[in-house]
């Protein structure tokens, strides 16, 4: 029976030429070089300051947001600023089940025969022979059971604390890094989080892998619950989420996981299919600007995103988003009483009140939330196997209650939009005329709403770019009928088909940084690349020009 084997990694050496030194110490602005002392760094400065200040950003720190990264000159949109390769990934703590190797759903046929996790075959099996979830259990003679293939399963916690753990002996450097990120500890202690990690991954791995069995078998590994804990915090302060076309994982990242949250980001994330995560401009950042990506969801209101930021993260928000009762004139957020619009008073307490401009309605903020949070729950049940007739009475029923823009009503258009023309019974081909124009509506009132909220792109591109990809489809069918028929020359039938390309070129622009085909944004992009291939060529038979 083998063991996880300590692998060789190559000692941190002073970066001063003439010293040489085994060296633990980093450049606090860059983290890329190392020193056994000052006196070292103060002799080497003078050769690496030209790379240090080369970089794009610098690692501050402060009281209110901890460690972040500064831009250290301005830079402008589009620039690519740096790409790393992740310290470790894993799945989401409660996930459905998934292959260990792809990250695919998976449905149990096929198990793992080491450990029990299920995979999508002797493929993926292989794959992750040397996986510490998959060799302790082999080890110790436990397994991981899954109860039910059609629910999310807590399990999964486990993952990424163990392929953590097993770097103290795989893997030091990287576990020192990892440790070196803010675990919120103390805050942690005596909350709900914290009871259920003790519940939901401390309890189950050493159940499962055998307390006295692994301690034996890694007498060197701390494997203290003070120490899993902390290592469960670190996840849930610093990963970075990493949707797939079909699952979602997280990833800690050396560098990029210092960057502060804001829901308005200034930069966009895009990763390979190695999990390398590329760091590019979503607009000019002037210098001394800090980075900033998104924590939470861009597609939940102020109220819901500072409450799901302090549960998860420990912070409240005060951007400027978050800080503006109509999220940059959207209302996103906002509430219909007797017809009056009614906003929060301080977006800033979640308890504060709702109130109308003329100040006569109002509503308590906990009736809000709560209400927010039923229509939500049946929203999610809708997006299970709802209709498009269920669709369009979700938006008229709700629609006395919302706003237009409010966050559930964009929800419900986006779903409902890609369903028209797709849907059976509802194929772009039969739509009646009202149907393609109901659809198009839909379509423009999501990308201008996206626009206002993520003017920059960085975290709204997957739902434009569908949309403007949704776009296309009734705009080709208006000029296609009337030409088929002959109520349209095919003259005039050829300017037609010059907007529907245009939009496909933005789509194609907007995701033209997501190349891994993993990710939902990398499949649509493939098939907008496709698509607008096949419209060209269908426009250079018709001799249109300028293509």
């Amino acid at each position: 029976m083998g063991v996880v084997e300590e692998l060789e990694e190559d000692q941190d050496i002073c970066s001063l030429p003439t010293c040489q030194k085994a060296a633990e110490t980093k450049c606090t602005a860059c983290r890329k070089v190392y020193y056994c002392c000052k006196a070292c760094q103060k002799k080497h400065w003078k050769e690496h300051k030209i790379e240090c200040k080369s970089l794009p950003y610098k690692i501050g720190q402060s009281p209110e947001v901890g460690r972040f990264l500064e831009a250290t000159r301005d830079v402008k949109k589009g620039e690519v600023l740096w790409t790393e390769a992740p310290l470790v990934v894993g799945p989401v703590a409660v996930t459905p089940p998934v292959c260990l190797q792809c990250y695919a759903p998976a449905n149990g046929s096929y198990l793992c025969r080491k450990s029990g996790w299920p995979v999508c075959g002797p493929k993926c099996e292989k794959k992750i022979e040397h996986n510490p979830e998959v060799v302790i259990p082999h080890q110790t003679e436990g397994r991981f059971e899954i109860e039910d293939y059609q629910d999310h399963c807590y399990v999964y916690a486990c993952v990424g604390p163990i392929r953590v753990l097993l770097m103290q002996k795989t893997a030091p450097k990287k576990y020192k890094k990892i440790l070196a990120l803010e675990s919120h500890i103390k805050l942690r202690k005596g909350t709900e989080a914290y009871a259920k990690a003790q519940e939901n991954v401390i309890d189950v791995m050493k159940k499962t892998l055998g307390v006295m069995v692994f301690e034996v078998l890694y007498p060197t590994i701390d494997f203290s619950d003070e120490t899993i804990q902390e290592i469960v915090g670190i996840f849930e302060t610093n990963s970075i989420e990493i949707r797939l076309q079909q699952s979602e994982i997280n990833g800690l990242y050396e560098i990029g996981s210092m960057m502060e949250h804001s829901c308005v980001p200034n930069v966009r994330m895009s990763f390979d299919d190695k999990f390398n995560m590329t760091i590019t401009a979503g607009r000019d950042i002037s210098k001394g600007e800090h980075f900033s990506i998104m924590y939470s969801h861009s597609l939940w209101g102020t109220q819901a995103r500072r409450q799901h930021l302090f549960e998860t993260k420990k912070f409240w928000c005060f951007c400027p988003r978050c800080k503006d009762a109509t999220e940059f004139g959207t209302d996103f957020s906002s509430i219909i009483r007797e017809g009056k619009v009614l906003r929060p008073t301080d977006p800033m307490d979640n308890e504060a009140s709702w109130v109308s401009a003329d100040g006569e309605t109002s509503v308590q903020g906990y009736q809000v939330a709560a209400e927010m949070q039923h229509i939500g729950q049946t929203l999610a049940v809708l997006q299970m196997d709802g209709t498009v007739e269920n669709y369009e009475d979700f938006l008229a029923t709700n629609g006395k209650m919302l706003h237009p823009n409010h966050y559930h009503m964009l929800t419900a258009k986006h779903s409902l939009l890609q369903m028209l023309g797709r849907s059976e019974g509802c194929l772009i081909q039969d739509m009646p005329m009202d149907m393609l124009e109901r659809k198009e509506h839909l379509c423009r009132e999501v990308i201008a709403l996206c626009e206002k909220l993520d003017p920059a792109m960085v975290r709204l591109q997957i739902y434009t770019g569908s949309s403007l990809f949704e776009l296309h489809l009734p705009l080709l069918q208006y000029g296609k009928r009337k030409w088929e028929t002959g109520e349209l020359p095919t003259e005039d039938f050829r300017k037609t088909l010059y907007e529907p390309r245009d939009i496909l070129k933005r789509a194609q622009d907007i995701l033209k940084e997501e190349t891994n085909e993993k990710l939902p944004e990398g499949q649509l992009r493939i098939q907008i690349n496709e698509t607008l291939s096949q419209l060209e060529e269908f426009m250079k038979t018709l001799g249109c020009e300028d293509l």
